[in-house]
């Protein structure tokens, strides 16, 4: 890295955490704003508590941030991260930001084990717009090439979803330190499914999954109720399958960690279902607040979520009486059964296990409003949430595995609450978040900004 290049002339602030709990850690800092709500239920310190300051982390953009994923590459200690747009009008954008990293100046890392990919040495970053491009429609999701965290791959490459599925790369240029932020990004790939010819006409795929144990494999999601599997290294990309996953519109779908055939969904109809590639004639819905136990329905079936079964409690009922739609899940990187999951406007966040279907394993709701975003840590049993509160809460998953989830009168209860173990607050709504691939460092979108902080347990 250039050791002439000027260093961030930003407030400096602590990082979320210290060897002190959340309950007893303050995040003190004058960087736009982020800082510790004062209404959250927690104790009050009694003491200064010990902070390591850093310099702020945030790249601004000109417009309103959704879309979110970081990565590296192995040759190198930058962080790329890729972010989108979400405004409602013809226009909107992708952005490739690289990171430089300032480091602890007493660290001996690098020196003595040669890794300059350890981001636990890094106490700031230094974000630079590097390439781009313009879409017309919103994007839904981005996600990088996991061939590139794998070091399979030195090619910035990152997929999206919008009124179709595209893949794109970035040339030689975006990785120079100083490269023209007006660089274009190359769409490699254009995939779409749909027999109609018209882009306005092709119904918006709403989430999407790159396969890490076999990044061949793209598995997309759409307003159709659809699931739709891609082969994006045969030609010019192919259709492997494509299968009625739900009654109603799809709005995610991600593998399950370590696994090349099992992937879930969640719908508005509000279930979540658990398929394999190998047998596509039936799915299991692990979910559904219509039901108290676990039903196995076909997946190509129109109907197969219908049968009779006792009312659900309102807190699962929306304001027409329907089931309340599953926006988002994240499978965990941890334990293979778990499942997070959010409701439609709902502060309420389910983790469900695959060895206990019908019932959540447990239900976090120390959010006080919507939640946007959920994400599990790359390696270990914690998840990271994000709301319209302006809080970015970290959560201790270790104690689940003790709960066994149980019904009264057809609602959930569980042994006791989980209490976020970590967190910070933004000035605004927190439109998504997520993790850097070695789990040191949380990433936000809030408003027009993104913001990275350390994260030390």
């Amino acid at each position: 890295m250039d050791q002439t290049r000027p260093r961030p002339n930003y407030q400096k602030r602590s990082s979320v955490a210290s060897e002190r709990p959340f309950s007893q850690q303050i995040l003190t800092s004058r960087d736009n704003e982020v800082y510790f709500r004062p209404s959250l239920r927690y104790e009050v310190p009694t003491e200064e508590p010990r902070t390591r300051t850093v310099y702020g982390s945030n790249f601004e953009s000109r417009f309103p941030v959704y879309g979110l994923d970081w990565t590296y590459t192995s040759d190198s200690n930058e962080a790329r991260i890729a972010i989108s747009s979400f405004k409602e009008d013809s226009t909107n954008h992708v952005r490739i930001i690289h990171g430089f990293p300032d480091r602890e100046e007493d660290s001996l890392v690098t020196e003595s084990t040669g890794n300059d990919n350890d981001s636990s040495t890094v106490v700031a970053w230094d974000f630079h717009e590097t390439s781009g491009a313009t879409v017309r429609y919103p994007v839904t999701k981005l996600q990088w090439d996991p061939s590139m965290r794998l070091g399979l791959s030195n090619t910035d490459r990152f997929a999206t979803t919008s009124e179709c599925l595209r893949v794109y790369e970035a040339g030689e240029s975006a990785g120079s330190e100083f490269s023209s932020a007006s660089s274009r990004l190359v769409e490699k790939l254009c995939l779409t499914n749909s027999k109609a010819k018209s882009f306005n006409q092709m119904p918006p795929l709403t989430s999407f999954d790159w396969n890490l144990a076999d990044p061949r494999l793209i598995i997309t999601c759409s307003i159709d109720t659809t699931c739709t599997l891609w082969d994006i290294y045969r030609g010019a990309g192919v259709t492997k399958t494509q299968l009625i996953a739900h009654d109603s519109q799809v709005f995610d779908v991600k593998f399950v960690f370590g696994d090349k055939n099992i992937f879930a969904s969640c719908s508005n109809d509000g279930s979540v279902r658990v398929f394999d590639l190998r047998n596509l004639e039936y799915s299991t819905i692990i979910y559904e607040p219509q039901t108290q136990r676990p039903t196995v329905a076909r997946a190509s079936s129109s109907s197969s979520s219908s049968s009779s079964s006792p009312s659900a409690s309102p807190a699962l009922l929306n304001s027409n009486g329907n089931a309340k739609a599953l926006v988002r899940l994240a499978t965990s990187n941890y334990n293979a059964n778990h499942i997070a999951v959010l409701e439609e406007n709902s502060n309420r966040i389910l983790i469900l296990d695959l060895r206990y279907p019908g019932i959540p394993l447990v239900v976090l709701q120390q959010h006080s409003a919507p939640v946007n975003a959920i994400q599990w840590h790359p390696t270990k049993n914690i998840l990271l949430s994000g709301s319209d509160d302006s809080q970015v809460l970290i959560w201790d998953m270790d104690n689940i595995e003790a709960q066994r989830p149980f019904s009264h009168g057809g609602q959930h209860s569980s042994v006791s609450p989980i209490f976020p173990a970590n967190g910070f607050s933004g000035e605004m709504e927190v439109n998504n978040i997520c993790w850097d691939p070695q789990g040191n460092w949380v990433a936000a979108n809030i408003g027009r900004k993104m913001q990275a902080v350390k994260y030390e347990a």
